[in-house]
Parts: structure tokens; sequence; C-alpha cells
């Protein structure tokens, strides 16, 4: 394949096992949809990418460039100030030198440099090992830690009644002379009582056996389990119940350096008991931790606020997407701890009060700027449309002295923030 700019031969790279073409003279790459999503991928993109090969295309005052692949005449195509060449017969794509990296910038939050496209995608595939690395390790961490399974147990109340056949047979044992049955019995109905547990809705216990993990109980109940099996809470069985956190407020800087005050309420549960007793040392201390920092995380990324024809995302116009969002983060740094987060809301959202009356000024002053600017405008319609009907209706002929007294004192009269007084000339005198 030859570059369809400079006529120089292609050189065949690869993107994990995926061909593409590379200019050495341009710099230009020739590269096909599914390479871009993997591009897309390591860069963590997740939204849905734009595949340039279905776009409408632009006419240009360009000569037209042939496909390396399949020798078709290429179009242009334009998105988001990112005019490239693409081909409709194969679905390939030619992108010249830098226009890669502007390509991937219209789905960033945060858009890179501009850089030569080799380079960019030196730097996507050392971001996708570095992907590949962290979730290999993760998932070898999560692996090695404990899981919960559920413990053999019986019915408590057929124990007992078993226990109390046994307790009268030691006892007739006893009133026949076997004195000796005594302290055997004593010691084998207390080894036997040792192993009843009772549970309440939504509790559970986690056992161990020596100091190894057995299982976990659970169903509310009267249960019979392993008299060696000792629980790791004895005195404070494991709640089930969906639970709520609440850190307070923190003060965090938004995406523009501005200091806010933050407040979200977790509600969460244990789903794993077993990962939530030994994984961690105190699995709510870890969730209120974890919480605070993903909540910092999510918050820098976005503005306090932002105008409304912008199309940006902010902290205060999009709360419930910003919600999920922050529910996903927890989630994923707790999941080590086997926690469920069900939801997670900012409860409270306000600049820090160093900053708040300056905030507060600029926002009037904005509400002030758009109230004047809609004035204006009315009152130019309104000037506009007098002129007008005056000369289409003949009823005065003015000439560009007087059209600029005229448009001076309707615009004095309408943009004034008091109601004007209007004085009346009867040429009288």
């Amino acid at each position: 394949m030859k570059c369809p700019k400079c006529k120089v031969e292609l050189t065949t790279k690869y993107f994990e096992n995926i061909p593409y073409g590379y200019c050495p003279d341009c710099k230009a790459v020739w590269m096909k949809f599914p390479i871009l999503t993997k591009i897309a991928k390591s860069l963590g993109i997740k939204n849905e990418l734009l595949n340039p090969a279905e776009m409408e295309s632009i006419k240009v005052k360009e000569d037209p460039r042939i496909c390396p692949d399949c020798g078709n005449v290429m179009e242009k195509v334009y998105f988001n100030g990112v005019v490239v060449d693409r081909c409709s017969g194969c679905n390939g794509t030619m992108f010249d030198n830098g226009e890669l990296v502007k390509f991937y910038n219209t789905f960033l939050k945060k858009p890179m440099p501009i850089i030569e496209n080799l380079a960019f995608i030196s730097n996507a595939m050392k971001a996708a090992e570095q992907n590949k690395k962290e979730l290999f390790m993760q998932e070898i961490e999560i692996q090695s830690k404990e899981h919960e399974y559920k413990v053999i147990s019986i019915n408590g109340f057929l124990v007992l009644a078993g226990l109390v056949v046994l307790a009268l047979i030691y006892f007739l044992i006893f009133l026949l002379g076997g004195f000796w049955i005594t302290p055997v019995g004593v010691a084998t109905l207390i080894f036997f009582a040792a192993g009843f547990k009772m549970l309440k809705p939504q509790e559970a216990m986690v056992l161990t056996v020596f100091g190894k993990y057995v299982g976990t109980l659970k169903g509310a109940g009267f249960h019979w389990v392993n008299p060696f099996a000792r629980s790791v809470t004895p005195f404070i069985p494991i709640s089930l119940k969906a639970r709520t956190l609440d850190n307070g407020k923190q003060k965090i800087n938004d995406e523009l350096g501005n200091p806010i005050e933050v407040g979200i309420i977790v509600v969460w549960e244990v789903q794993d008991t077993a990962k939530a007793i030994f994984n961690v040392d105190d699995y709510t201390q870890f969730l209120s931790s974890q919480s605070d920092s993903a909540l910092r995380n999510i918050v820098r990324m976005y503005p306090y606020d932002a105008p409304e024809d912008s199309n940006r995302q902010s902290l205060r116009g999009d709360s419930q997407e910003i919600s999920a969002k922050l529910k996903a983060e927890i989630q994923k740094n707790v999941k080590v701890a086997g926690l469920n987060i069900i939801d997670a809301k900012i409860t409270h959202l306000a600049y820090a009060p160093e900053i708040a009356v300056a905030m507060l000024q600029r926002q009037q002053a904005a509400a002030i700027i758009d109230a004047k600017k809609t004035i204006v405008e009315g009152a130019v319609s309104m000037v506009e449309m007098a002129l007008n009907k005056l000369s289409e209706n003949d009823i005065v002929k003015l000439d560009e002295a007087e059209k600029a007294k005229m448009v001076n004192n309707l615009l004095v009269t309408l943009c004034s923030n008091k109601e004007a007084q209007p004085v009346i000339k009867n040429g009288l005198g």
C-alpha cells in the first residue's frame, strides 16, 4: 500500500495484533474502525465512538485521494473540527499527522496535547499494557482472598430434643447407681450445647475452626453447627441490612480549582461476609475512607456549575449522572471488601464560605448581563419594527439625522431602568 498523500510505501505496524499502515514520510496512519475502538478502550473511553467511514462526506477544494487498500476515491468527512479522509469501499480512514489525537479528543473528558500519530499510538499501547497489568494484579489479589460459602448446619430444635433424650438416659443411669456418668454426661451436654447458634432476620455469623474459615451461617432461626466452630464476632453478628454512611461535608476543589463543600450519603450492605471480615481490617472504616477518596476523584473532574448553552456536565446541573458515577467508583473501590453499594447521592453542594460571597456576586452579575442582553435585543427589534412601520405606511419621512435621534430616544426609553416621562411638543412658541 502506498500513502495517498505522498505516494510513499506504507509501513505495516500492529496494535494488539491488528495491523495498520504508517507513512514514514508524512507521518499519516491508515486504519480501520476495529483498531480505533481498541485504542479507545486502552484510553479508558467508554462512550461509543463515531465511525468516520459512516459519516456524511463534505466538499473541499482539494484533489481527492486514492484509497491505499482498495483503490477507490476517498471522501472528506468533518466532525468537531477534525477533517479526515475515509473510504466507503473498505471502511478505512486516513489520519494525517496529528489528526488522530484530535479524533480522540472529541471523546475524552480532558483533551490531550497534539502529538505525532505514531507517538500517540505508542502511548495508547503503554496505557493498554498498564491496564492489563493492573487488571491482572487485581484479579490475583481478589482470588487470593477468602470467599463466602455456606456452612453446614442442623435444625437446633432437633439437636436440642436429642440432647434432652440423652440427658434422661444419663439420669436413669445415675439413678441405677452409675455415679461415674455424672462428669461424662455433663461434659458431653456442654460440648454439644456449644454448637447452638441463634440468628435474627438479616444477620450472619462467620465461623472458624481452630483459626480456619469453615463457612458463614445465614438464615433466621435456631441452628446447630460444629461445636468447635467459633464466630469471629461472637457478641455482635454481622448485619446484612442496608445501612447508611454519612461522612459529613468535605471541602474539595472542583475542576476549575474552586473550593466547594460536598456531602454524600452512601447506602450499602454486606454482600460477602468472608471478604468483609478477612480481606480488610474494619469494613465500615474501609468503606468510609474509600467513599471519601471516590468523592474527591469524581468532584475534581467537573466544575461546580456550567453555562446552560455549553453542554458541559457540572456538579450542580447533572446530579443524577454524577451520583451514578460516584456509585460505580465506590463500588469498584470496595469490591475487595465484599460490600454492595445500593446508592450514592450528593446531599450537600455549595461553595466554600471563603468564596461564597464572591461567587454569589459573579452569579448576580451574570444574571444582570443576561437580562440586559435580552432587553437590548428586544429594544433593537422594537426600534427596527417602528422605523419599518413608519416607512411602509408613509406616515413620516425621516432623514438620517432624525432617524439616529429617534433611535437614540427609543433605546433610552426602552432600556431605561426607570419609567420614562414623555415630553409633548406642539410646535407652539
